[in-house]
């Protein structure tokens, strides 16, 4: 049974053919969804470009999981998914959030006999990792993700959940200031608002007035422009915050995988940020934080690999829809 696997964000969309269970990922793709009015027309344009016939439809997607609706959180794609499915003629569909994609991605971390593959994964801290522990999976990119994975029986068992969105928490005058310009915005500012792509956008014009696309501020910080450096080191700060947070919330001892698209771009100013410091100053439980082992995910692909390894895994297979029993 053919499978055509998807993972749609808020920015790209990502797709590929899988002929088997367990295959490797054929003609695999890569989109902005920006230039698509939907995610029927995206997928069609894929088709066309490698054909196949799709038996089963596998959706990894950056919104909420109830039912079968699907609405992006950060683009304007709205869609149901099995009505996308009988359009394609698929026998069956499976929906996910897609940091649940990341985690199962992320999944083989949990093995201590695991090998690192140095194109999926950097070790920043080897750590002291607990592999009957969960592991955490979070990240930047045009939103905040947030998942772990644990061990369990016949596979590993994904939390999913929108952790993105849990309340902005700052830590410093700077932050503060940040916060306190939201809130007048937006009212309630989860902590989306300012650790992803769009966040650190938001960030930079409320400290300098100024509107640029993340893409610049990031290139300005590398090149050494204070505002911009500013800017970043303020989301880095924040994000490590929320990571700690998380992983004391899911008690994450196997480590913590910073997944999205943006910190990979950053190099040096990662680890010039202060993330690991700020990471551990959390009071009574600083050793716990201090011990984890962190790695950043550089496969652009993960999310779409752990989309086609959901169906296998017999806590995500009981998920799948089949179209006669809608």
């Amino acid at each position: 049974m053919t499978r055509l696997v998807a993972d749609i964000g808020g920015t790209s969309i990502r797709l590929g053919w899988q002929h088997r269970a367990g295959a490797a990922l054929a003609g695999v793709s890569s989109f902005s969804c920006a230039d698509f009015p939907s995610a029927a027309a995206a997928i069609d344009h894929f088709i066309q470009q490698q054909p196949g016939v799709c038996d089963s439809l596998i959706l990894a997607v950056a919104a909420p999981i109830a039912g079968s609706l699907v609405d992006i959180t950060n683009n304007p794609w709205r869609f149901d998914a099995g009505d996308l499915a009988q359009q394609l003629g698929a026998k069956q569909y499976l929906l996910i959030n897609d940091f649940t994609a990341q985690a199962l991605a992320n999944a083989p971390l949990l093995d201590p006999a695991y090998q690192l593959n140095p194109a999926y994964h950097a070790c920043i801290r080897a750590g002291r990792p607990d592999y009957r522990a969960p592991l955490l999976v979070t990240g930047p990119g045009t939103g905040l993700g947030v998942a772990a994975v644990v061990p369990g029986p016949g596979g590993p068992v994904v939390v999913g959940g929108e952790g993105g969105h849990v309340s902005y928490a700052p830590r410093n005058a700077a932050e503060t200031n940040v916060l306190a310009a939201l809130t007048s915005r937006l009212g309630h500012v989860s902590a989306e608002r300012i650790v992803s792509g769009p966040g650190l956008e938001t960030v930079f014009q409320i400290q300098t007035g100024i509107t640029n696309p993340a893409a610049k501020i990031s290139a300005a910080a590398l090149d050494g422009d204070k505002a911009a450096l500013a800017a970043v080191r303020l989301m880095l700060d924040s994000f490590a915050t929320v990571a700690a947070n998380a992983a004391l919330g899911f008690g994450a001892g196997a480590g913590i995988v910073i997944a999205g698209g943006i910190v990979p771009k950053l190099g040096r100013l990662f680890a010039e940020s202060g993330f690991i410091q700020r990471l551990g100053d959390h009071g009574r439980r600083r050793t716990f934080l201090d011990q984890l082992p962190l790695y950043i995910s550089l496969d652009p692909f993960a999310g779409l690999r752990g989309a086609a390894a959901a169906p296998d895994n017999p806590h995500m297979a009981s998920r799948m829809v089949l179209m006669g029993h809608r």
